[in-house]
């Protein structure tokens, strides 16, 4: 299959005992991983299923998403390397479809065995001699106790910390003030005036789910914003991103960032106003710079603007009195009984790894006064501990298409752990993280909201590609082995490199470094022809009670 090279089944074992902390997707991915590669593995979940965000919960102290949540990717983009997407799910699945995806993954592959679910890991530390960790679970029912590992592994996500801001006044305000973190349906909120603070994806599941029940509805948010479209003239939008543009996409990032930048703020407003029939009034343009604030999906908000039934207003000033409210641009809204904060997470790994060094500074930067910057190889690996720790939630724009990426970072993790791939020394590691610190540094100056986890995306997926071996750099695009590859299957080649970026890709070639799936080709030819029979659709495959909306603002 694909290139030869080392048979996977000559790679070195690892050996000893690893926790995974976090069963969502790359938990899972994770944990399979380290199986195959010999390791003795146990992973802790504090929800009673597998899923991660997808698996939903009442219990409002954990972010989930929604029942009616839908992804902002299409099914063939998103899926594992080695287990096909059924056909029997939507484009764009719900939340209960992820996760029962998620749940055979973990069956077919004998994973929940290793599972330990209502558990929660408090803290890992180093035992007293600094040779293993020590991790303080304590489970449902209340009680705990410390075990023992070699290495660790944390999988705990990237939105499990709400970020919620304080308003000047907000003590005399009598209503409810809740962060999304703790919405879970519209009930509490029937015949309320609701203010929903942000644009995002979180506030274009929660505004149209409110919308039937609330006796008003207000969205502020202090600026523009992407509304960008699932569907683009009845063709998912993700299918326009290849292998081929996202490479090309990374060298114009490399070697020409402001040129590549400007081009994409450009092309981004354009298409914006192109592609909506905008009220200036509701300032969604200018669009903050997609290649410094990840964009939301909240089209079917776009319908509730353009009917007036939902209203837009500036972001708040303070809060005025026991219902009232004074927005930036003077106006003040009486009689609101409820205040949405739909103003992002973070990752909550900080009280768990205590252990993990931060940067208050920056080197060469001293205007940086953004939050304090952690000290993390490839953002993944403390570099005292670079052998037995990573931390795979805290690399914003760094995955490719969803969880598709997990496999190819659960493969690069288990490589570096058990020594068949090296790591820089931690000096060099430290220079490395100095200047990614610069980096980050300039973006927080441009936009202060940015995610300062961000990673550069050329080199992070190529640090990946590479160390997990998946061949895909070698064996695709104008190098010699791209073209003998061309020679050898050109049609598997054009597919691979122009059409559906599917994560089944990754399984291809044989490197020696990480398995292959023998049923990869098969299944990189069956996604690609039935995209070819679907798209672009005449209707496409929305919620009954949302469809006439959307179709509505076509």
């Amino acid at each position: 299959m694909g290139t030869g090279g080392e048979s996977a089944s000559a790679r070195p074992k690892g050996n000893g005992r690893v926790a995974v902390v976090g069963v969502g997707s790359t938990g899972l991915c994770m944990l399979k991983a380290l199986r195959e590669d010999g390791y003795s593995v146990t992973a802790y979940e504090r929800r009673d299923k597998v899923g991660g965000i997808w698996a939903y919960t009442d219990n409002t102290s954990y972010t989930t998403v929604l029942p009616a949540t839908r992804a902002n990717l299409s099914k063939f983009t998103c899926g594992f390397s080695d287990y096909p997407m059924p056909d029997k799910y939507p484009t764009y699945m719900q939340a209960h479809h992820y996760q029962e995806y998620m749940e055979d993954f973990a069956k077919h592959f004998d994973l929940l065995k290793d599972i330990i679910f209502g558990t929660s890991v408090k803290q890992a530390r180093r035992n007293s001699d600094d040779t293993a960790w020590l991790l303080d679970i304590e489970k449902d029912d209340g009680t705990g106790e410390t075990v023992e590992y070699d290495k660790i592994v944390f999988c705990s996500g990237y939105q499990t910390k709400a970020s919620i801001p304080t308003f000047e006044g907000q003590d005399k305000f009598e209503g409810t003030i809740l962060h999304s973190q703790a919405y879970r349906n519209a009930d509490p909120f029937k015949d309320k005036k609701v203010v929903v603070i942000g644009l995002s994806s979180t506030s274009g599941d929660i505004i149209p789910d409110l919308m039937p029940v609330a006796s008003k509805v207000y969205v502020s948010h202090r600026r523009g914003a992407l509304p960008f479209k699932r569907y683009h003239k009845g063709t998912p939008q993700d299918l326009g991103i290849t292998w081929r543009r996202r490479q090309l996409s990374h060298i114009a990032t490399r070697y020409f960032p402001r040129a590549s930048k400007w081009l994409a703020d450009t092309a981004t407003n354009f298409l914006v106003n192109r592609t909506w029939n905008l009220d200036p009034t509701w300032r969604l343009t200018p669009v903050p710079s997609i290649t410094l604030v990840l964009p939301g999906s909240f089209e079917l908000v776009m319908p509730l603007l353009q009917d007036g039934s939902l209203t837009s207003l500036h972001g708040i000033t303070r809060f005025v009195g026991p219902k009232a409210i004074e927005f930036a641009d003077g106006t003040v809204v009486d009689d609101v009984d409820a205040v949405i904060l739909c103003t992002g997470y973070g990752a909550d790994w900080n009280p768990v790894a205590p252990f993990i060094e931060s940067s208050a500074t920056v080197p060469n930067k001293p205007d940086y006064k953004g939050p304090p910057l952690y000290r993390l190889y490839m953002n993944l690996f403390p570099p005292k501990y670079a052998d037995s720790c990573v931390l795979l939630n805290y690399s914003a724009f760094g995955k490719n298409n969803g969880f598709s990426f997990a496999s190819v970072t659960a493969w690069a993790v288990s490589n570096v752990l058990r020594g068949a791939e090296p790591v820089p020394s931690r000096e060099e590691m430290e220079a490395h993280i100095d200047r990614h610190h610069e980096w980050v540094a300039d973006r927080w100056a441009q936009d202060k909201t940015t995610d300062t986890s961000a990673v550069r995306q050329w080199e992070f997926q190529r640090f990946l590609h590479t160390v997990a071996g998946t061949g895909m750099a070698e064996n695709l695009g104008w190098g010699w082995k791209g073209w003998l590859f061309w020679l050898r299957d050109r049609k598997l080649s054009g597919l691979m490199n122009d059409g559906v970026e599917t994560a089944h890709a990754f399984s291809f070639f044989e490197t020696g470094k990480r398995p292959t799936w023998e049923g990869a080709r098969d299944e990189i030819l069956r996604v690609n022809d039935m995209v070819k029979g679907m798209f672009p659709a005449k209707k496409v495959d929305w919620p009954p009670e949302v469809e006439s909306k959307v179709f509505k603002s076509r």
